[in-house]
């Protein structure tokens, strides 16, 4: 599909001196005792994979899963030891090394010792320019030393909750388009370092494989599905024919939703437009009722909390956001979060309800993309002073001791800057009417 690739900065300067060429590759879904590698390989073949805990020789091969893509392959090394550090390289058949990185695996805290502290970053809108595809009168995207930033809050793992890449027009027809310029994303030099290091989740944003039309009945969606699986080495997916997954971490579980594959708002017949679909909604009610995690992070692309009626929020989907939000009151679940994105602005929602806890919905807001000058949705439950206009990033923090816990929204600008934050106790997170 691609064979041209651009070296990223930190593996392109480990590389040059055996004039070896880099492929662009990212750490995905990393366990307590397996981790998945994602690697563009572009044109060649027969690549291997081997792994090795502080410095050692390899000690553990991969499996390879190569499909039919051109060269992306996702890599799974398995029999790793809880809580320990990775390095991984990537060699073609012929002894060449293409792509190196590291990673931790998540540590085994149950029944042994208390949850350990953490945090995660959550990611908006990533716009990398395109001179052939872009238009002449604007630049969209820009300061692009905002992932080194992030890198340097050294994270636990990244959502990646709009997405890792905007389509532009000429791409919203085949699964080859989408899936290059995906790839196109993770060559510049700036991310590798972010990718490289530790675990990568993705949400199948509509922006990033839909198209501007973000319906499952366009045009837009040829190919979406095809290319987000290409694209990324997520946990197993398919609730309900769509791309929602779960994860844990420590005390936390993830549930990463796909409110793009069921949408349905260009149909004339559906005046109250599906988002989620009715499976995948069950899977969630269901998964969050089956969750003994102290947080539950109900993750997708469009923010639930914010009620104002734009098609860019879940309050669009009148009927399904009125089941899900009764659900949530009389289930009495306690610790429940929303993350979200596909906003020109980041925000932390914090939606007062009858009968239960305040929801938080922290919403990303572009990374590189380009942010609006003024926030004027009406959201009358936007927290005081978190409307974010600038290039932005959320660091989620969750710490404490064992009968304390509690969780720390913060935005931070390019250079790393604090921009907002605010911490919520898990005990607030537990009350009921």
């Amino acid at each position: 599909m691609t064979t041209a690739k651009t070296a990223p900065l930190t593996l392109a300067l480990l590389f040059s001196a055996a004039g070896l060429a880099a492929a662009p590759s990212m750490v995905g879904d990393v366990g307590t005792r397996e981790a998945r590698v994602w690697v563009d390989a572009g044109s060649a073949k027969g690549i291997t994979a081997a792994c090795s805990e502080g410095g050692k020789a390899a000690e553990f091969s991969a499996a390879v899963q190569n499909p039919q893509n051109g060269g992306a392959s996702t890599i799974i090394f398995s029999g790793l030891k809880p809580g320990a550090k990775y390095e991984f390289s990537v060699k073609t058949a012929d002894g060449a090394e293409i792509a190196r990185g590291s990673f931790k695996t998540k540590p085994d805290y149950k029944d042994r010792t208390p949850p350990p502290d953490f945090s995660f970053a959550v990611f908006g809108e990533n716009y990398i320019n395109d001179k052939q595809f872009d238009p002449p009168y604007k630049t969209p995207g820009g300061e692009y030393e905002i992932y080194a930033a992030a890198d340097a809050k050294n994270p636990a793992f990244s959502i990646w909750a709009d997405g890792m890449n905007t389509l532009r027009n000429a791409d919203e027809d085949s699964a080859s388009a989408k899936f290059l310029r995906g790839a196109a994303a993770r060559e510049i030099p700036e991310i590798s370092a972010l990718l490289s290091k530790r675990a990568n989740y993705g949400v199948a944003a509509c922006g990033s494989y839909y198209g501007k039309s973000n319906d499952s009945n366009s045009s837009g969606a040829a190919g979406a599905s095809a290319a987000f699986d290409m694209l990324w080495a997520n946990p197993a997916s398919g609730a309900g024919g769509a791309k929602s997954y779960s994860f844990q971490y420590a005390d936390a579980e993830f549930f990463v939703l796909d409110d793009c594959s069921n949408r349905s708002y260009l149909d004339y017949r559906n005046s109250r437009p599906a988002y989620l679909g009715e499976k995948q909604l069950e899977w969630l009610m269901g998964a969050l009722q089956n969750s003994k995690a102290n947080f539950k992070f109900v993750v997708m692309n469009s923010p639930f909390a914010n009620p104002a009626n734009s098609r860019d929020n879940f309050a669009f989907s009148a009927d399904e956001r009125k089941r899900l939000s009764e659900f949530l009151v009389f289930s009495k679940i306690p610790g429940i979060v929303f993350l979200s994105a596909n906003k020109p602005f980041g925000e932390l929602t914090r939606l007062v309800r009858a009968g239960g806890y305040p929801i938080y919905d922290l919403t990303a807001g572009p990374l590189t993309g380009r942010p609006i000058e003024e926030v004027t949705e009406m959201n009358y439950f936007r927290m005081p002073s978190s409307a974010i206009t600038k290039r932005s990033f959320a660091i989620v923090k969750v710490d404490g001791p064992e009968d304390d816990r509690a969780v720390t929204f913060s935005f931070f600008d390019s250079k790393g800057a604090k921009l907002f934050s605010t911490t919520v106790k898990l005990s607030e997170l537990k009350k009921f009417d």
